[in-house]
């Protein structure tokens, strides 16, 4: 009791901006979540795209979403953390309700654009401001309490958005999305302040420059990317190939397909301090070639039972290797990292989730529409994706033996 008691009072050590900061972002996370799990299906079925090219549209914008990130990051520094998350509230509270209303290619991917450049900027000021509000001895409660909200928010998202959907349509589900990117924006320019140390620090474009090109120089870099890409690329399918097969072929409701989806989230927010405890004895290369092994198990488990219990089961699988990866991959980027590079390759951590989010859009429709087609059994597509992750641990695991790897 004494010890809880402890970690309430620890509560009290954090200031409003990072309250504020932190609870806008579960407010995005519900907005951005809500949006993604129904995106391939409202562009198939509400505006007029087939579903490859819906696939291609969800690739493309999650590339944005955290490819542009690196870019944003240089520009909330830039601007300061107050200022980048008020554009970027605005611009995801514009995005959402313009894709609800908005017919036509060129205008919805215009408006697509609008919240993967909103998004990307929110990611490194919330993180930022994290750094920056929390001492030394603050800050890994600071990026739990960071790291729990976002994924309530990727439990509570698509939840929402799926009863919205099947009660009042997906205009109504991205109004949903509006108003929650609308809330965010509120409590920031109400309760926000900047941070005394995260005042604009006259961001060098020209370093930011150099840097990306030394990162993009070291080919054992380039390789963890492709195969954390890959890693990423099982999770996108819950966004790009699962609504399909489960409003299609499972005959699912939204509701339901936004509980099943939320599921991961709500796993890790119940069970990551566990298994990060367990698995903490682990070496950071042979833990992530680990979760890719596990969630890959999670992916195949789908397919070999074609039912929403097949889903949910693995679902939850792949969830553990997601904690697994979770817990070690930082260290793990670190390790391969030249020592006197360590805190730049960090800055570009986000490029694998990029890669493996376009790769999901490339991949999910196309292997969906051959296996449910000519093969009649779309429940196979699941046993390819697990081979992308059996293929990316098996990388991983040589890559983790070849060097520095820890």
């Amino acid at each position: 009791m004494e010890r809880l008691l402890r970690f309430f009072r620890s509560l009290r050590g954090f200031d409003r901006s990072f309250w504020s900061a932190n609870l806008s972002e579960l407010f995005e996370r519900i907005a951005f979540y809500g949006m993604t799990t129904f995106l391939v299906l409202y562009l198939s079925q509400s505006r007029g795209f087939s579903e490859g090219m819906a696939g291609i549209v969800g690739g493309y914008f999650g590339l944005f979403t955290y490819g542009l990130a690196a870019l944003s990051g240089f520009l909330a520094d830039m601007l300061g953390y107050r200022r980048a998350m008020l554009l970027a509230y605005a611009l995801l509270a514009s995005g959402y309700f313009l894709t609800g209303h908005l017919s036509g290619t060129a205008p919805i991917l215009g408006s697509l654009f609008l919240i993967a450049f909103g998004a990307s900027l929110i990611k490194p000021s919330i993180t930022g401001t994290v750094q920056k509000t929390c001492s030394e001895g603050q800050r890994p409660l600071g990026f739990s309490i960071y790291y729990t909200l976002v994924n309530i928010g990727g439990f509570l998202g698509p939840n929402i958005a799926g009863q919205i959907r099947d009660r009042a349509g997906d205009r109504a589900a991205l109004g949903a999305s509006a108003a929650s990117a609308g809330i965010a924006l509120l409590l920031v320019f109400l309760v926000f302040r900047e941070p005394a140390a995260g005042q604009a620090e006259h961001a060098n474009a020209a370093k930011f420059l150099r840097d990306f090109a030394r990162v993009l120089r070291d080919v054992r870099f380039l390789l963890l990317i492709v195969l954390v890409g890959g890693f990423w690329s099982m999770f996108y399918q819950f966004y790009v190939a699962l609504p399909l097969y489960a409003i299609n072929d499972l005959k699912i409701s939204s509701a339901q397909l936004g509980f099943v989806v939320s599921l991961d989230a709500a796993a890790i927010v119940c069970l990551q301090v566990i298994v990060g405890y367990l698995a903490r004895n682990l070496p950071a290369g042979r833990a992530v070639s680990i979760a890719a092994l596990v969630a890959a198990a999670g992916i195949a488990i789908i397919g070999l039972h074609a039912s929403v219990f097949g889903v949910v089961a693995g679902i939850l699988v792949f969830s553990v290797g997601e904690m697994i990866y979770s817990a070690h991959f930082y260290r793990y980027l670190g390790s391969i990292a030249p020592p006197d590079q360590v805190g730049m390759f960090m800055g570009f951590a986000f490029l694998p989730i990029a890669l493996g989010y376009f790769l999901a859009g490339l991949l999910g429709v196309p292997v969906y529409s051959y296996c449910k087609s000519v093969l009649g059994a779309p429940h196979l597509m699941w046993f390819v994706f697990a081979g992308v992750g059996l293929v990316c641990a098996a990388g991983m695991a040589l890559l983790g033996r070849s060097g520095r790897a820890a």
